[in-house]
């Protein structure tokens, strides 16, 4: 009975770290950091610090196909090496501006926004037409877009694998 309210209680805290993923905030890492103080002070043996390991190749991983998703879809809309790196600036910047708003969702909000905003401009200053530049910043948004939800999956999977520990 211990053991499956420890498990509740962890899954209640993963879960509301998982949603930090959407405000572009480390969701996934604080989780990892969650898992820590479970192997440490946890019941024996359900969390343990190999299970801590491969949870944190998991957070390595979502952090991965974040990038990965936006990269590849500013490519695939046509943007440039730079046009890229200012729809990754502009999505940083984006979720630090708007971050006050709307409780926090406002992040989600400028990540988007930003990364879109960003490769536009970066496109325009490198001579492209709007229409291009357009294009590449739809490119660098749905890419984004993607890659929140990638990261958002690895984290729910976190939680999946982390909780399992406790029921089996």
């Amino acid at each position: 009975m211990m053991d499956l309210l420890w498990g509740l209680c962890l899954g209640l805290i993963l879960f509301c770290f998982l949603w930090l993923n959407l405000l572009s905030l480390p969701g996934n890492w604080l989780m990892l950091g969650v898992l820590c103080l479970a192997a440490w002070l946890g019941p024996e043996g359900r969390i343990t610090w190999a299970f801590v390991g491969l949870m944190g190749a998991a957070a390595v991983l979502g952090e991965v196909l974040e990038l990965a998703a936006q990269l590849i879809g500013g490519k695939r809309g046509g943007a440039s090496g730079v046009g890229n790196f200012g729809g990754i600036v502009g999505s940083i910047a984006g979720a630090i501006l708007l971050a006050p708003f709307a409780l926090g969702l406002g992040s989600l909000v400028g990540a988007l926004f930003g990364a879109w905003v960003g490769c536009f401009t970066v496109e325009l200053m490198r001579q492209e037409t709007r229409q291009r530049a357009a294009e590449a910043a739809w490119g660098a948004f749905w890419g984004r877009s993607f890659g929140l939800a990638a990261k958002s999956a690895v984290g729910a999977t976190i939680i999946i694998m982390s909780i399992q520990r406790f029921v089996a």
